[in-house]
């Protein structure tokens, strides 16, 4: 049997951020939450697991698309995949090389983006 895939998730809102890491745990990933670019940053700096950064967009401080171009700084080659709500942030997103996710998300489409970063089905 393969280890789960280790998700960096980064949203501001925690609400949001809290659907989100339960749904990512109930597909079989281990999740890593983080409230802020600052905080992933920190993780990614660290020696901890990252398989995939997923994060959304707008934020306070830091958007997703700064992280996602700060995170190849720590974590060269680490996919990305970055949520947004906004036509703008698709275009901005893409020209990062990140992958764009509209929201709402649901675990069909989920499953299938993460199915084409990482090679390989949730193991739920």
């Amino acid at each position: 049997m393969s280890s789960a895939a280790v998700i960096l998730l980064v949203d501001d809102e925690p609400t949001s951020r809290h659907l989100m890491a339960a749904l990512l745990s109930d597909m079989g990933y281990v999740v890593t939450s983080a409230a802020s670019g600052d905080e992933a940053l920190r993780f990614l700096s660290s020696k901890q697991a990252c398989d995939v950064l997923f994060s959304d967009v707008v934020m306070p401080g830091m958007s997703g698309v700064e992280l996602a171009r700060r995170s190849q700084e720590a974590r060269p080659g680490l996919p990305t995949v970055l949520m947004t709500g906004k036509a703008e942030g698709w275009r901005t997103t893409l020209a990062e090389g990140a992958i764009a996710m509209s929201k709402p998300v649901n675990r069909e489409r989920l499953a299938n983006v993460l199915l084409d970063v990482l090679g390989t089905p949730p193991l739920r």
